[in-house]
């Protein structure tokens, strides 16, 4: 399934999850899912890279904002190499892809205010009140 020539040649009929990462295109991916395509699909022959690996590589950010809403997306799936997705986008210095991943990967680690409470806060003799 990894033929180039299979993902380079855009007017298939079929949709293809792999070759709308590397061309950035949303409507092929949204069709591809329609299809059945997951994007946790690892290609055995490009090191069982998924389309969000590629998409990373190829600064294919739309793409990634796009998939980050997707129920099959899953940014922590790692390749043969033990890279998660937002690793590739590092290497190939894709800062707005990086900043999509990170988000997908950690956007929940958010603090929550409602458990930040000071109130009970006492001057000491080491932080006299000012």
């Amino acid at each position: 399934m990894s033929n180039p020539e299979y993902y380079l040649e855009t007017k298939r009929s079929e949709p293809n999850i792999f070759r709308a990462a590397k061309n950035d295109d949303v409507g092929e991916m949204l069709a591809a899912l329609n299809s059945g395509q997951s994007l946790s699909t690892q290609d055995d022959e490009i090191l069982d890279r998924t389309p969000v690996h590629i998409a990373a590589t190829r600064s294919s950010n739309k793409f990634l904002a796009a998939a980050a809403q997707q129920p099959s997306f899953d940014p922590w799936i790692r390749d043969a190499n033990d890279r998660v997705a937002w690793d590739d986008a590092r290497a190939f210095n894709n800062e707005d892809g990086m900043e999509i991943l990170f988000q997908a990967m950690h956007g929940d680690l958010q603090p929550d205010p409602s458990h930040l409470d000071y109130s009970d806060n006492a001057p000491s003799e080491i932080y006299p009140e000012v």
